[in-house]
């Protein structure tokens, strides 16, 4: 059995179980700074999508 196979698993597993466990508390903060980015990003969202849709109007080719 050549052992060079089990060498990313091996890996894999020991990065795995030396990551220190996350509390409760820790993931929800963790979801709740995701989800407010989220929110303040919706206006720049709606910008750019404004600013894609005029430069394609205004450069078609034909």
């Amino acid at each position: 059995m050549n052992l060079n196979n089990l060498k990313p698993a091996w890996k894999q597993f020991l990065l795995f179980n030396s990551m220190q466990p996350l509390d409760q508390n820790e993931i929800l903060s963790i979801i709740e700074k995701a989800d407010r980015h989220t929110k303040n990003s919706t206006p720049s969202l709606m910008l750019n999508t404004i600013m894609l849709i005029v430069l394609l109007s205004c450069f078609q080719g034909g």
